[in-house]
């Protein structure tokens, strides 16, 4: 979980500068669309790697994904001591970081069955989030208000420092569990591998997780929108502060959602699917609306409470309800699915923002939870999905 934070701690201090920093070098929503849809794209590929996780020491992976991250971030702050300053070298980096977060995004959820019991996942994944986000929050506020006297090369080189403090701990990682048994290892060869993934995708798209999925993508679309225009949005409503503290205020919204979503994991998760995001939209909706600023950045906060209680209720579904053998191969599919929308929502949203306006592509943006809640209203199967534990895939 240090090791977690750690890596945490270090994509805190570079998401709040970068597309930002794209943006003052632009002015231009459709480069701050195409940054975040730079970034995005990699995840599109994680299906691939699932398969080679699973066979992989996770520990190991988790290690060596922080220190090869260390030595990409490590190169931005040295181009720029040598006069090399350049977007688009930062753009290339953090697309092979993001390339690299496949590795480590994936061995870190299917890590999880091998050190924790089913049923303290739930309260082990809140947890978690909890921490990270109490990181998060601490680097935002230090470095929100500020990002613009800091110095963009001071805060990648503590980034890099911070992959490296990951690695560290994740070195500690004990995910031995004598208790169960494990299956050995198979060589991985191309007709191994491609069995897997074929595998994969059938649990996928015949075990019933297709169903419940397919609301996030259209999600997703509209978040991507969401990434590429908030900085346009920002400084429409104030500048470079007002962007700070918008994504404080999403930051500590997560925070209190994962904190207290234990509370919920006794509802039927069918029940939670409609509510919260609904919840979510009214919020994000107003948030929009609202014509003080200050009102409207603490509404855009609470719209990110039910959010993150859904990203733990999904986490921890998918922990319990997927088979230990396949979920690496079967989340890192899942994960590619429901990103592959976001780069698309990018770069619509840096397109169209001047036509349309930042104020009605963030309404847009917000229009993604009201999918998850009436696609779960209007299906009956989902609608009455048990609480988590009680869920049963194939039924």
């Amino acid at each position: 979980m240090v090791g977690a934070a750690g890596f945490r701690f270090g994509d805190s201090l570079y998401e709040v500068a970068v597309i930002w920093y794209v943006f003052e070098l632009t002015r231009n929503p459709f480069y701050t669309g195409l940054a975040a849809a730079i970034v995005m794209i990699p995840k599109t590929l994680n299906f691939l790697f699932g398969p080679i996780i699973e066979e992989l020491n996770k520990k190991k992976v988790l290690v060596f994904a922080q220190y090869f991250q260390f030595l990409l971030m490590l190169a931005i702050p040295a181009g720029m001591l040598v006069g090399v300053e350049s977007v688009w070298l930062v753009l290339a980096i953090l697309f092979l970081i993001s390339f690299l977060e496949n590795f480590q995004g994936t061995a870190e959820i299917a890590v999880v069955p091998e050190i924790v019991p089913a049923e303290q996942r739930g309260a082990f994944n809140s947890l978690a989030a909890s921490s990270q986000l109490l990181v998060d929050i601490a680097m935002k506020a230090a470095f929100a208000g500020s990002i613009l006297f800091i110095g963009i090369g001071g805060i990648y080189f503590y980034n890099a420092l911070t992959y490296l403090a990951a690695a560290f701990f994740f070195g500690f990682l004990k995910t031995d569990r004598p208790q169960r048994q494990r299956p050995a290892p198979q060589k991985m060869d191309w007709p191994s591998y491609r069995e897997s993934l074929k595998q994969g995708f059938s649990y996928f798209f015949t075990g019933g997780l297709l169903v419940v999925c397919m609301p996030f993508l259209v999600a997703n679309f509209s978040f991507g929108i969401t990434s590429a225009i908030l900085p346009v949005y920002a400084a429409e409503r104030g500048g470079g502060a007002v962007y700070g503290y918008l994504i404080l205020a999403l930051t500590i919204g997560n925070l209190i959602g994962t904190a207290v979503v234990p509370k919920l994991m006794r509802y039927p998760l069918g029940r939670l699917m409609i509510v919260l995001p609904g919840c979510s939209f009214l919020l994000w909706t107003f948030s929009v609306v609202a014509g003080n600023l200050w009102v409207s950045i603490f509404v855009f906060g609470l719209a990110f409470v039910p959010f993150g209680m859904m990203s733990v209720l999904f986490i921890t579904f998918l922990q319990t309800a997927i088979d230990e053998d396949k979920l690496a191969r079967v989340s890192s599919i899942i994960d590619s699915v429901l990103v592959s929308a976001m780069p698309l929502g990018a770069l619509l949203g840096g397109i169209f923002a001047p036509l349309i306006g930042a104020g009605n592509m963030m309404l847009l943006g917000g229009a993604g939870l009201a999918v998850i809640a009436l696609y779960f209203t209007a299906n009956k199967k989902i609608r009455s999905m048990p609480k988590i534990g009680a869920v049963h895939l194939n039924e």
